[in-house]
């Protein structure tokens, strides 16, 4: 696998620092997955936060922060090594989606959206750091997607196919990682099926008239 765009280095920054919602984390962990790029860059900056925390001046622990290891349980900790090696089902994705999915992904129950367009929605825990959409999205062969921009940041990982915008070629591992500042329209070039996992923090911005009209009926 040849990956030629990757995550810019705020959003990794941000899921390092567990500042991204919940939406943008799954993509992020997935592409992480499947990436030795973006990995290493990873790894560096958690190194250097860790560097950072060692040359800070230590807080004093609170009484409850000092009774902590003298409350957790044996058992609990045998109980969660254990469901930490358990075998993870092949269901065709890394396995920071795969969690996610309740089948494979050729046997995904697709809704149609418009001509072409099917889309998955996935669920979310439902905490604090639940905003925007995540979902998995399918383009027949091409079929091009509303031009459209963003109020806020969305990421588009290629799970498989590929398409073409305005900002290049996005194959398999590819991701695109955009903001407010961008306008495109994605066209899936290739004989099958582009299937990519979307996330956003924000509803997007359609240019054109009837996709303005169906966004609230199609809940992108």
């Amino acid at each position: 696998m040849s990956i030629k765009h990757h995550i810019n280095d705020d959003t990794l920054l941000a899921y390092v620092n567990n500042t991204l919602p919940e939406t943008l984390s799954v993509v992020v962990a997935t592409h992480l997955a499947i990436c030795p790029e973006c990995r290493k860059t990873v790894e560096l900056m958690e190194d250097m936060a860790a560097m950072y925390m060692l040359n800070a001046e230590p807080e004093p622990l609170s009484p409850a922060e000092r009774d902590i290891p003298k409350i957790l349980d044996d058992g609990f900790v045998r109980e969660d090594k254990e469901a930490s090696s358990a075998e993870t089902v092949d269901k065709g994705v890394p396995s920071p989606l795969a969690e996610r999915l309740p089948v494979h992904l050729d046997d995904i129950p697709w809704r149609r959206l418009v001509p072409g367009v099917s889309h998955y929605p996935l669920s979310l825990s439902g905490g604090d750091k639940t905003k925007g959409a995540l979902r998995l999205l399918k383009i027949s062969p091409g079929t091009p997607m509303p031009e459209h921009g963003h109020t806020g940041q969305e990421l588009t990982l290629i799970l498989s196919g590929s398409y073409i915008d305005e900002m290049g070629r996005f194959q398999v591992g590819d991701i695109a990682d955009l903001d407010d500042d961008v306008m495109h329209r994605p066209v899936s070039d290739t004989e099958k099926d582009c299937i990519c996992l979307i996330a956003t923090d924000a509803p997007l911005r359609f240019k054109g008239l009837i996709s303005r009209m169906l966004q609230p009926i199609i809940g992108i």
